[in-house]
């Protein structure tokens, strides 16, 4: 590849096969976060597991990915952005048909955790492919474009998902990723370009001693402080109601691990996280943001078919076609956003957005309109909207603000933001369920405040970024 490739970006059929492939991979990877959570019913009474045990289906998937985008990510910017997406993709589509045909718990299980292994090498180096695929008068709207594809998915995963198991059972939830996985590879293989540099691949002994280093720069500590951090921190949240004292100990002991890991990143040559760009103020506050939004669907999407199905006593279907409204407006909105924000300050928009979310989520949750299928359909329409206003010009100022180069280690951080707050939002409704007396019915008002709250935070954070 060329240098030319790097500024100018691609043109004609290969810029759009190189961008379906990349969006193939985040609809999979993202739909694969929220996707399972209608089924886990199903595999409670066809594996002959625990609810909270099923939960783990879902959880394993995110907390693989979370351990494991950092280091990716850089890595990623030595080995290759196109053989890192290319091989997680592989990786990523095999673990998929593994899941659907696993036997029990444990197989599923297996097949799950290697997924989060794939689904981090396709995520950590999509903001890089972006980069080297679209030129440069074409990034803003690359990026919006990028945004909107990954909070759809999210956004329609759950509907999807029941319409799915309407028809066909949960086996199809991971057999759909296979043959999208080997269209998007296909194209990607043919169409994204490679880096101008990156390590060759031979089997002699200067390029494995070349391989060798590459992966030897990735600071061991950090990256077991991290992985521990993630791990006791989801262990202290789902413990926490029923072992308050094991809870505690371990989200204490994930603080600690969670310091130790910033330490070490600000004095290591070779830091995971982009520390230099996350010690400014601007930057940090859009990361903030970030966190606040994710947190806030992540907490939405849990509580939200209890609400629909227990308290407001809606069928699958039913509820399925309710949250629709959501994908559909921040679809709707996306490009209106990109508008706005050549006439308005970003940071306003992105406050508009998330206040928006935030009122509407408080509707919902003290039933201000009435409970019927058509009633909640207005302000969950009001909250895909927002959402939209939100999603597309945040991400454009985490992507414009960093330098080329850093691509990578930005790249990574942006995807960590977004599976750590859908995490944390998802964590922490469970232990509002928990901790509720009449679990999924009062559990699910809670986990809509909670969102509400969220969103509000992260609307007020966008305020205080400078105009």
């Amino acid at each position: 590849m060329n240098q030319a490739v790097l500024t100018d970006g691609l043109r004609g059929t290969r810029l759009t096969l190189a961008a379906v492939s990349i969006y193939i991979g985040m609809i999979c990877a993202n739909l694969d976060m929220v996707i399972l959570q209608n089924a886990l019913p199903s595999l409670t009474h066809e594996l002959g597991i625990v609810s909270s045990d099923a939960v783990w289906v879902v959880t394993l998937y995110m907390l693989v990915m979370l351990i494991l985008l950092m280091p990716v990510s850089s890595l990623s910017d030595r080995i290759g952005y196109k053989r890192t997406y290319l091989w997680g993709f592989g990786l990523f589509a095999l673990a998929s048909l593994g899941c659907g045909l696993a036997p029990g718990f444990t197989s599923l299980q297996i097949g799950r955790g290697l997924q989060g292994i794939g689904a981090a090498a396709m995520m950590s180096c999509t903001t890089s492919l972006i980069r080297l695929v679209y030129s440069r008068e074409r990034m803003a709207r690359a990026i919006a474009a990028n945004a909107t594809v990954v909070a759809i998915s999210l956004a329609a995963g759950p509907s999807l998902a029941a319409v799915i198991l309407l028809h066909l059972n949960w086996h199809w939830l991971f057999w759909l990723n296979v043959p999208l996985g080997v269209i998007a590879m296909v194209m990607g293989y043919y169409a994204l370009p490679d880096n101008t540099k990156q390590l060759p691949l031979r089997l002699d002994r200067q390029t494995l001693g070349q391989w060798r280093k590459a992966v030897a720069m990735i600071d061991g500590p950090s990256f077991l402080m991290s992985a521990v951090f993630f791990i006791l921190l989801l262990l202290g949240s789902d413990h926490i109601s029923q072992q308050p004292l094991f809870g505690s100990l371990a989200l204490a002991a994930a603080a600690l691990f969670g310091w130790g890991f910033v330490h070490r990143e600000k004095r290591t040559p070779f830091p995971m996280l982009p520390m230099d760009l996350l010690s400014q103020r601007e930057y940090a506050l859009t990361i903030l943001t970030s966190f606040a939004s994710f947190a806030s669907q992540g907490a939405a999407f849990v509580a939200l078919p209890f609400f629909l199905q227990h308290r407001m006593q809606l069928s699958l279907a039913e509820s399925a076609l309710v949250m629709t409204a959501w994908p559909v407006t921040l679809a709707l909105a996306a490009p209106v956003a990109a508008r706005l924000c050549q006439r308005i300050a970003i940071a306003k928009v992105c406050s508009t957005g998330l206040g928006m979310l935030s009122a509407s989520l408080l509707v919902i949750a003290t039933a201000l309109l009435p409970a019927a299928a058509e009633g909640l359909m207005i302000p969950l329409a009001v909250c895909g909207a927002g959402f939209g206003l939100f999603q597309a010009p945040n991400n454009y100022l985490i992507i414009a603000s960093a330098p080329a180069e850093r691509s990578g280690a930005v790249g990574g951080l942006r995807a960590v933001t977004r599976v750590f707050g859908q995490l944390t939002g998802a964590s922490m409704v469970g232990l509002l369920f928990a901790m509720s007396s009449t679990g999924g019915s009062d559990g699910s008002v809670r986990g809509l405040l909670l969102a509400a709250l969220l969103a509000a935070v992260g609307a007020m954070a966008s305020l205080t970024r400078r105009p």
